[in-house]
């Protein structure tokens, strides 16, 4: 990686933690300078100088030669000027609130290590009371440079050797991603040209040219945690079309924040090809569950408990489903709710491998919990949240599902390489090059190599994100808004994948329709599926751990594609 996009990349990391920093002590003074150490080496910048420049009056002499000596372009300085003065529109009470949970505590253990007070202690206290602070300020609001301003300290120290060392692991784990992403691009590729398709066109057919059912929605409310549910059921679209004799279900599971509105599309699409689709609202990780965090009503983001709920809300709703079915003349001999496949993202990703048999390891959770750097992998922050319930778990398989499409999963430490062994059921991973929450390293790429079933497919798209595949125009509003830099290149293409590989996925392992193996292989991906060169999809059936290792430890194994810039 070159210094300058070294520099772009840690420029993006700070200002996004900290932006997400938060929480506690009162101040005694602001801040009046940086002062940045490298063991005996300092070099203070005045924040007034700062201020004068995020207010448009140029850089003065002190900043005029740090940004000589960093070789930062007029473009660049126009980015940091920008960024300085971003406001944040999030309340102080939203603010202490995260700051005050396990997430925001940790994140303010790991920042305060290189944010310090004057006398060189963890910033902890004094990040979090600079942030509540600047949240507070009804004029200036959550901006970088009035955190800076109200940080509760006469200077703010931060510890360059600290941030180097991060600096070194953040590249040395971007060089892995690279390599193993590269991996998986050239055995898509070899396996194209190895295994050519003979007939693309029939495939096509296949995939493109389904007949076409009407679609229509039932309600579904569940006793169980009060779950809401929507069931969307193929109808004949003409006269003389009639339904399937028998017709699989499919149930879609949200991620952490989520709702199932983002997911209709998918629902409609594969109900329209013939399968009955549910989807569902998790009422404990939910976008109303993040709403009342917010509003003070609920004191944790999840409690450890919704480990076990989701997959219990997912088999009650399958339940429903079967009462439904055998109340309803239509369908009274037709829905199949002993033939079911999952389709979950990110902590629905999570929901589906518990239900298709992935088991808890509880020495994995422990080992991968350990302090260590949670930026490599967010997604961890959401997982340690299982450890209580991961020493003796109630059995979570639900015998019903028999194939799984898991988009952007998170489970590598919930489960670890014992948990995904235990699969038995087709498994389809979805993974996005730009996946920073739950990153295709450590979440998919390498639990793929840990899969011992016959069926195993891992899909990489290049070009996206963890977000992209949720619609975002849905008519519910997301308490969690994304910015449209972090939806990927194309998300429209995204959801396209989403839809045409779960139709062929689920044509094959729970229709059986054995033709549609040729839509599960490399060079339809490459030349069909992946239509468009902004954002290449590589499929490919197997991946030996062994090969992932030697490519990870080789420095020259790294391809074009990189995650998001």
């Amino acid at each position: 990686m070159s210094r300058r996009g070294l520099r772009h990349r840690l420029a993006q990391a700070i200002a996004l933690t900290g932006l997400g920093l938060m929480a506690t002590a009162l101040p005694v003074r602001s801040a009046e300078e940086i002062i940045f150490t490298y063991g005996f080496f300092e070099r203070t910048v005045a924040i007034a100088d700062l201020e004068a420049f995020a207010n448009g009056e140029g850089l003065s002499r002190q900043l005029s030669e740090y940004a000589e000596t960093l070789e930062l372009t007029e473009s660049e300085l126009m980015t940091i000027e920008t960024v300085l003065s971003q406001r944040a529109d999030i309340s102080e009470v939203d603010v202490s609130r995260f700051l005050y949970g396990t997430q925001g505590i940790t994140l303010l253990e790991f920042i305060g290590e290189v944010i310090q007070t004057p006398t060189r202690q963890s910033g902890f206290f004094a990040i979090r009371g600079g942030l509540i602070l600047a949240a507070a300020d009804a004029e200036s609001g959550l901006t970088i440079l009035n955190f800076l301003k109200k940080y509760p300290t006469p200077a703010i120290r931060i510890d360059l050797g600290k941030g180097l060392e991060i600096a070194t692991t953040v590249t040395d784990k971007l060089g892995d991603s690279e390599r193993a992403i590269a991996l998986v691009q050239a055995l898509a590729q070899e396996a194209a040209l190895v295994s050519p398709l003979s007939d693309l066109s029939a495939t096509r057919q296949l995939v493109y040219d389904l007949p076409e059912f009407a679609v229509v929605t039932e309600p579904l409310n569940l006793p169980f945690r009060a779950v809401q549910a929507t069931l969307f059921l193929p109808q004949p679209r003409r006269p003389g079309q009639s339904l399937p004799a028998e017709i699989p279900v499919i149930v879609i599971s949200h991620g952490l924040g989520d709702q199932r509105e983002s997911y209709e599309y998918v629902a409609t699409f594969l109900a329209s090809r013939g399968f009955a689709v549910a989807t569902l609202d998790h009422p404990g990780s939910n976008s109303t569950q993040i709403a009342q965090v917010l509003a003070g009503l609920s004191p944790n983001i999840i409690e450890s408990r919704e480990f076990l709920d989701r997959p219990a809300d997912v088999s009650a709703l399958l339940d429903e489903i079967q009462r439904f079915a055998s109340r309803d003349l239509r369908f009274r001999f037709r829905l199949d709710t002993r033939n079911v496949g999952l389709i979950g993202q990110s902590f629905g990703g999570y929901t589906a491998l518990a239900l298709a048999g992935a088991t808890y390891d509880a020495e994995a959770l422990e080992a991968a919990c350990a302090p260590q750097p949670i930026y490599l992998n967010p997604s961890l922050l959401l997982q340690c949240e299982a450890d209580s319930v991961a020493i003796n778990p109630p059995p979570l398989q639900d015998d019903r599902v028999q194939a799984i499409f898991v988009v952007n999963p998170v489970g590598s430490g919930i489960f670890g390489a014992s948990g995904f062994g235990q699969l038995q059921v087709p498994v389809m991973i979805m993974a996005a090059t730009g996946d920073t929450v739950a990153p295709a390293l450590p979440e998919q790429i390498e639990p793929f190599t840990w899969l011992q079933n016959e069926y195993r497919y891992l899909a990489l798209v290049s070009g996206t994100t963890h977000f992209s595949v949720i619609d975002w125009n849905s008519d519910v509003e997301s308490s969690i808004p994304v910015p449209l830099a972090l939806l990927g290149d194309r998300p429209d293409l995204a959801q396209d994948y989403l839809q045409n590989l779960s139709l062929a996925f689920f044509q094959r392992h729970l229709k059986q329709d054995q033709r549609y193996d040729a839509a599960l292989t490399s060079q339809f991906a490459q030349d069909t599926v992946a239509r468009s060169p902004l954002m290449p999809l590589s499929l490919i059936r197997d991946l030996p751990p062994d090969l992932l290792d030697q490519a990870l430890n080789d420095d020259q194994f790294v391809g074009d594609d990189t995650a998001e810039e």
